[in-house]
């Protein structure tokens, strides 16, 4: 359990340990405060895309709060190993293929001239064709060309430290972290409340190395095709708890239900259920 001093901004962690003292805990400010401006937001975030067209203008907003949510910043290094097929060396096999079966067929096509209608030409368009059905299993030797590549990130990786809001946790996000401050609740508009955390920070890291894992095999995926064997290595250190400005917004669009999430710092998205 994590807990926030309501007077000094001091946090506290209670777990198997025992009470210990959180040695850095920070806030973003709030700079997107005003509803109407977070609901233009919300519309450019909702009518993203042909298909999302006047999805807003068709949705009932059913809730809009704003909380200063805990998350735990993990300072964490990823190192992937991956071997994959070259795309870039397949396409210049079938390539070399298409014009040596181009060659081939040009010299054995007969006739030679315009009225035979195998000549060198036709000859290089049917290789082409040949040459590309071959090149899809990576030419002659059918097996693609292979190469090891690497993808290294490091992260300043957020878990959200309550429980109840696991279900929003960000995938792929990234605080502005050069805006914190450490905390000063003084600093907290009026009315907006600041939420205790109930995840410790062992199991915020322990959640963070599972969550970059998948993060690099996604990155991984969009960069390389045709991966045979990937190997993440994520190592992490340093933790810090920060209050992020949150705004939840909950929509009703013909009975489904759309929740976004929005930092109310940067006023990006941080991350969407049902859009």
């Amino acid at each position: 359990m994590v807990i926030s001093c309501a007077y000094c901004g001091s946090g506290i962690t209670l777990g198997s340990g025992g009470w210990k003292s959180i040695q850095k805990q920070t806030m973003l400010p709030l700079k997107l405060q005003m509803k109407d401006d977070v609901v233009a937001k919300l519309r450019s975030m909702m009518d993203h895309g042909i298909l999302h067209r006047h999805l807003q203008e068709s949705s009932t907003l059913e809730e809009l709060t704003l909380s200063y949510v805990p998350y735990w910043i993990i300072s964490a290094s990823a190192r992937t190993s991956i071997v994959a097929v070259d795309t870039a060396a397949e396409v210049g096999s079938v390539a070399t293929t298409a014009a040596l079966f181009g060659v081939m067929a040009g010299m054995a096509g007969g006739g030679g001239g315009r009225g035979g209608g195998g000549g060198f030409g036709a000859g290089m368009l049917d290789g082409a064709l040949l040459g590309t059905m071959m090149g899809g299993g990576g030419g002659f030797g059918g097996g693609g060309t292979k190469r090891n590549f690497q993808l290294d990130a490091n992260y300043n990786f957020p878990v959200v430290s309550l429980k109840a809001l696991t279900e929003y946790q960000p995938k792929d996000y990234q605080f502005a972290l050069q805006d914190r401050t450490f905390f000063d609740v003084t600093k907290v508009p009026s009315g907006v409340k600041v939420l205790n955390g109930d995840i410790s920070e062992d199991a915020a890291k322990y959640q963070a190395k599972t969550l970059v894992d998948q993060l690099q095999s996604q990155k991984a995926h969009e960069r390389y095709h045709m991966i045979e064997q990937i190997n993440t290595q994520v190592d992490v250190s340093e933790a810090e708890l920060m209050h992020a400005p949150i705004w939840f917004a909950r929509y009703d669009h013909k009975g489904k239900k759309i929740v976004l999430v929005v930092d109310g710092d940067t006023g990006q998205p941080v991350n969407s259920i049902g859009l």
